[in-house]
């Protein structure tokens, strides 16, 4: 992994904190917002970043879940590790998560979950 510039991963989680003032966000929005402003990171650069980002948010006010597709009812993982989770699951993709894919962030106080 080359060094990550540290303007990267602080914008990123912001850019996603101030989506989620608003709205659900997916993780594909992770890895996409890395790339565009960092275009010669490696996809370890990336799922690296990516994960430190999810373990920041979630050691503040957001959840890792699934979205039910006919309620919109956002549904938060219970798990153990739900960054490692999610995190096995992109790797198991072999790419970068696309639309729909793997796993959904939400507020804690939006959502009325501790």
């Amino acid at each position: 992994m080359t060094r990550v510039p540290a303007h990267v991963m602080a914008a990123v989680t912001e850019m996603v904190s101030h989506e989620l003032d608003e709205d659900f966000v997916e993780l594909w929005s992770l890895p996409w917002y890395i790339r565009s402003m960092w275009p010669e990171a490696s996809d370890e650069d990336v799922r690296v970043v990516s994960e430190a980002i999810l373990k920041d948010l979630l050691s503040r006010d957001v959840l890792l879940g699934d979205l039910d597709g006919g309620t919109g009812e956002f549904l938060p993982w219970r798990l153990e590790n739900p960054v490692g989770v999610a995190m096995h699951m992109w790797a198991e993709l072999g790419r970068d998560p696309t639309i729909g894919e793997i796993a959904w962030l939400d507020r804690v106080a939006r959502n009325g979950a501790e």
